[in-house]
């Protein structure tokens, strides 16, 4: 026997025929795997997800220079928008959202819709839609910048990580945020199917969301009760719409709808549609509608749920005439309303109707539309707590007070509303 020389094990003949018949086996079954399941993806290599656990994963501070580098991608297009009051005048503050440059000097953003249905009068807003709340506004113009790109998924129900805009006093920052299946929706607010929110994300109506690669996935908004994403596409052809639709006043027909419930259903003999509960006194309806009849079409399009109302409605201009099928009483008719403006021509009278709340002021039980209280934005149940220089007045201190002031002139006015406290002004 030789020294030195390295040792070899003998593998026997049958244990390298076993071998070769397991490697066949593997091959074969896959081979038929493949055929037999064609769209299916081919398993992929074990070893690099095997080394990978091995590595260092990921740290927080990866994750923020991650989100430091999407900031800088996406800076200068997005941007932090005052959005003014819905009434001019009101005690309601501002606030603050995220907006997208469309070019220059104009930027896309959500506003929520103003509960008057008006559409806001800023002269900053150059297109709103009090539907969605989707506005178009003229921004200051920085150096030229472009939009993002709109994200196009492959797999819109796959879960996923995107990016949210956040609003703060120091600007616009952004924030992951664990978005589960994207299921899309038909909606009457838009054409193109939208994006339903899974129940527990973290999102709020104006927030903006980006992929990691910086382009625009879309824009949260609010639909009734839940929240939708609009798509980034989506989001750049509404604000397109919005700029091409002729300016004008808002409408409306002067009358309030619920949904169509098993009881009116059955007494009023119809399958589908919104119930009128109430009919303006002075509005364009008066002579024709009645609280009770079933609005079961508009224009030939017939009313499932009611908010492809709401939608309809809040999207009147001034002029427009709605075409309705109506069913009152198990009887169908159809009824042609003009629309009116929605706001009323600014009056110089107080429009107030008061009663006394002795040592404390004057509660208000009627505000009168387009007037100095209306304008101020004062509602039932505000109490007038100071006048001028007046303390808890009466009724008809506030009256005088306000008569004793010349045109143009303003008078303060404290106001409480249930726990809150807030002064403004009425405007002679």
């Amino acid at each position: 026997m030789e020294t030195g020389s390295a040792y070899r094990p003998r593998v026997s003949r049958e244990t390298r025929l076993l071998l070769t018949a397991g490697v066949l086996a593997v091959a074969a079954l896959w081979l038929l795997a493949r055929i037999r399941f064609p769209e299916r993806p081919a398993t992929p290599n074990p070893v690099p997800a095997v080394l990978s656990q091995l590595a260092s994963g990921p740290k927080y501070d990866d994750l923020a220079a991650e989100i430091a580098q999407l900031e800088a991608r996406v800076h200068p297009s997005l941007l932090a928008f005052e959005v003014p009051s819905a009434v001019p005048g009101s005690p309601q503050a501002s606030h603050r959202t995220a907006a997208i440059r469309l070019r220059d000097d104009l930027a896309v953003m959500f506003v929520p819709p103003a509960s008057n249905r008006e559409r806001r009068n800023d002269a900053t807003i150059l297109a709103y839609d009090a539907a969605s709340g989707v506005a178009v506004a003229r921004v200051p113009s920085p150096a030229t910048t472009s939009p993002p790109v709109p994200w196009m998924p492959r797999q819109p129900k796959q879960s996923r990580y995107l990016f949210a805009s956040d609003v703060s006093p120091d600007g616009v920052s952004l924030r992951p945020v664990f978005v589960g299946s994207l299921s899309p929706i038909e909606s009457p607010l838009s054409p193109e199917p939208l994006w339903a929110v899974p129940g527990r994300t973290d999102l709020a109506p104006g927030s903006f969301l980006f992929t990691s690669s910086g382009e625009l996935a879309g824009l949260v908004i609010a639909q009734g009760a839940e929240l939708a994403i609009v798509p980034g596409r989506t989001v750049f052809a509404e604000a397109d719409r919005l700029l091409a639709m002729p300016s004008g006043p808002a409408g409306t027909i002067g009358i309030e709808v619920q949904g169509l419930t098993p009881p009116v259903a059955s007494v009023s003999g119809a399958q589908a549609g919104v119930v009128v509960t109430w009919v303006d006194a002075d509005g364009a309806a008066r002579d024709h509608l009645m609280a009770g009849d079933v609005i079961e079409a508009v224009d030939g399009v017939a009313l499932g749920t009611r908010q492809q109302w709401y939608v309809r409605a809040a999207r009147l201009s001034a002029g427009e005439t709605l075409t309705l099928r109506v069913r009152r009483r198990g009887a169908l008719r159809d009824v042609a309303l003009a629309a009116v403006p929605s706001a009323q021509p600014a009056s110089r009278s107080l429009g107030l109707s008061l009663r006394g709340r002795t040592r404390i002021g004057a509660e208000v039980v009627g505000v009168e539309r387009g007037s100095a209280a209306d304008r101020a934005g004062l509602t039932v149940g505000d109490v007038i707590t100071l006048v001028a220089d007046v303390t808890a007045p009466t009724p008809t201190q506030v009256v005088r007070t306000f008569g004793s002031v010349g045109e143009g002139q303003r008078v303060m006015v404290a106001v409480t509303r249930g726990d809150a406290h807030f002064v403004t002004t009425l405007d002679r």
